[in-house]
C-alpha cells in the first residue's frame, strides 16, 4: 500500500517530492524496480491478446496461401510442383525443397522460404529493384512434426508465448531500469555543478533520488499511451517532456529556502 500511495503522490503534485528527496539511494532503487515491474507486467499482459489476434490474423492466411505439406523429422516432405509460389509484393512465401531457389526474393518486403530442412526469412530494408535484404536462416532440426497450415502456427506460437513472455519481461525490467538510471544520473550529474552556485544546494545523492522519482509520471504516460495503441504518437517524446516537467518541477519544489536575517527594529 505505501508504494501505491507512493505512485499517486508522485503523480499528483510538485511538494510530495520532499518526501522522497532525502530517502536512501537503495529505497529509491528499490521503488524504481517495483514501477518497473509494475508497469513491465501490464504492457506484457496486454501484448498477450495483440499476439493471439496477429497469430489467427497470420493463420487465416497460412490456410489460404501455403499448399500442402509437412514437417518430419526435421524435413519438408511436399507432393506439390515446385518451386511453389504465393502471396505478393508485402509478404511472399516460396516453398523449394529441391534447391532451385536459394535466396530471398528483393521484390518482396517481407517473405519465406521453406527449404528442404531450413526456413529462411527475410526484410528487405530498402525499395526494389536494388533492395537491400536482411534475412535468417532457421533449420528446421526441433520444430514439432505434423501438417503446416494455420493450426499448426496457432499452437507453436501458443507454446512459444509461455517461454518467451517471461524472457520478454525480464528483458523489459533491465532495459527500463538501464534506461532510467543513465538519464537519471546524467540529470543530477550536470544539476550537481548548477547546484554549487545556489544558496541552499542539493546533494548529488538528493538529486538522483529526485530524478529516480520523477520517472514515474512519465513511465505510466507512456505505458497508458502504449496500451491505447494510438498510431502517430511520438511516444519517447511524450516520455520526456512529462518526465523534464516533474524533473524540473520536483527538484524546485525540493529546494530549502534560504532563511531571511532578522533586521534591526526601527526606531
Amino acid at each position: 500500500m505505501n508504494f501505491l500511495r507512493t505512485v499517486v503522490s508522485l503523480c499528483g503534485g510538485f511538494r510530495t517530492y520532499r518526501a522522497v528527496r532525502d530517502v536512501p539511494l537503495s529505497s529509491a532503487l528499490k521503488y524504481l524496480l517495483k514501477l518497473i515491474a509494475l508497469l513491465g507486467s501490464v504492457l506484457m499482459l496486454s501484448f498477450i491478446p495483440w499476439v493471439l489476434e496477429r497469430t489467427d490474423e497470420f493463420a487465416t492466411w497460412v490456410d489460404q496461401n501455403f499448399p500442402a505439406f509437412r514437417i518430419q523429422d526435421g524435413q519438408v516432405v511436399a507432393d506439390v510442383e515446385q518451386p511453389y509460389y504465393s502471396g505478393d509484393n508485402n509478404f511472399r512465401f516460396i516453398l523449394d525443397t529441391t534447391g532451385t531457389v536459394t535466396n530471398a526474393d528483393p521484390a518482396a518486403a517481407y517473405g519465406m522460404l521453406v527449404g528442404a530442412t531450413d526456413i529462411t526469412l527475410w526484410v528487405s530494408a530498402t525499395n526494389p529493384p536494388n533492395a537491400a535484404v536482411q534475412s535468417r536462416h532457421q533449420p528446421l532440426r526441433g520444430f514439432p512434426d505434423g501438417a503446416v497450415n494455420g493450426a499448426y502456427f496457432r499452437k507453436l506460437i501458443r507454446e512459444f508465448l509461455w517461454v518467451g513472455m517471461p524472457i520478454a519481461w525480464v528483458l523489459l525490467i533491465l532495459l527500463g531500469l538501464l534506461t532510467c538510471l543513465l538519464q537519471a544520473y546524467l540529470f543530477s550529474a550536470v544539476a550537481s555543478f548548477a547546484e554549487r552556485s545556489l544558496p541552499a544546494p542539493l546533494t548529488m545523492t538528493q538529486l538522483l533520488s529526485v530524478a529516480l522519482h520523477a520517472v514515474t509520471p512519465a513511465a505510466i504516460i507512456f505505458t497508458v499511451y502504449k496500451l491505447l495503441r494510438i498510431e502517430g504518437l511520438n511516444l519517447w517524446l511524450i516520455y520526456l517532456i512529462g518526465y523534464g516537467i516533474f524533473l524540473i518541477g520536483g527538484t524546485n519544489a525540493c529546494r530549502d529556502l534560504p532563511k531571511k536575517e532578522d533586521s534591526d527594529p526601527l526606531v
